[in-house]
Formats: structure tokens, C-alpha cells, sequence
């Protein structure tokens, strides 16, 4: 059974996600633009996820006993929710036909739920416990892409705007 203090962090990082969607449009700045989306690109779209379940693993992780333990799982599924998605939508548009904003809604909170039921799973069984080091890379790099393609997206379809 996944803990109350979960369940918080998965609300309160899924509202601050969807808050974050119109950061940029109320404060057109360089800054807001690193951390929220400035286009509907799916790519733009990724920090929805990124920032506020990091955020929200940070806290999560300060009333832990073991916090690398938490950060391992953490970490692990904060790079697994942008396959999961991308890979979603995509079947969806592209497999299916499917093209609703409601859909597109629902399948953001179910990654966001995903991402925080795999930490905890990973958490409780240490799976990622060895590979820490590196997901602490990659989710960095991760990171800083999100940013720099901001900046200087290339001309790929996940970085254009539909």
C-alpha cells in the first residue's frame, strides 16, 4: 500500500504540473522558460513531468530515513516517465488516430502516477540501489537538455509544435 505522504506528492506535483503549463504564458521570461513549456511540443511538455517530481521527490526524500534508498527509485522512474509518454502519445496519435486533449490530460496524471508508484517500488525492493551513481548522471543530463533544447530545439517532430 503506497504511503499518504505519496499520495500528496503525487497531487500536489501533478497540480503544480498543470499550473506550470501556463507559467510561461503569464511570465514570458528566459527563466520561466527553462522550467515550463514555451511551445506545445511534446519535448516542451516533458518538464510538466521533470521539475515538479523532482521537486517533489527532494521533500519526499528529506523524511526518509534511508533517503538514497528513495533516491534511487526516484530517479529511476523520473527517466522512465518520458519514455512512457512519449511512447503513449505517440501510439495514440500516430497508432490510433487519437488526438484529444482529454486524453492527453489523463495520460499526464497516469505517468505522474506511474513515476511515483515505480519510485516507491524500487524503493522498498533496492533495485536501483547499484545503478544510483548513474541515474544521478542521467537524470542531470536529462535535465539539462530539457533546458538547452529550449533554447535551440533541432527540427524533430517531438520538438515541433503540432
Amino acid at each position: 500500500m503506497i504511503k499518504k505522504p505519496l499520495l500528496w506528492a503525487f497531487v500536489l506535483s501533478s497540480l503544480a504540473g498543470t499550473a506550470m503549463h501556463f507559467a510561461y504564458n503569464v511570465l514570458p521570461i528566459p527563466l520561466v522558460g527553462l522550467l515550463a513549456p514555451v511551445s506545445e511540443s511534446v519535448w516542451e511538455h516533458l518538464k510538466l513531468l521533470y521539475w515538479p517530481f523532482l521537486v517533489a521527490s527532494a521533500l519526499v526524500a528529506r523524511r526518509k530515513a534511508d533517503p538514497l534508498r528513495w533516491w534511487s527509485g526516484a530517479l529511476a522512474a523520473l527517466l522512465l516517465q518520458p519514455l512512457v509518454l512519449t511512447g503513449l502519445y505517440y501510439l495514440l496519435k500516430t497508432g490510433f488516430g487519437v488526438e484529444s486533449l482529454w486524453v492527453d490530460i489523463a495520460l499526464y496524471y497516469a505517468v505522474m502516477a506511474l513515476g511515483f508508484f515505480t519510485a516507491y517500488r524500487l524503493e522498498r525492493t533496492c533495485r536501483a540501489m547499484p545503478f544510483v551513481g548513474l541515474l544521478i548522471v542521467l537524470a542531470a543530463v536529462y535535465g539539462v537538455s530539457l533546458m538547452a533544447f529550449s533554447l535551440a530545439a533541432p527540427s524533430l517532430p517531438i520538438f515541433t509544435a503540432p
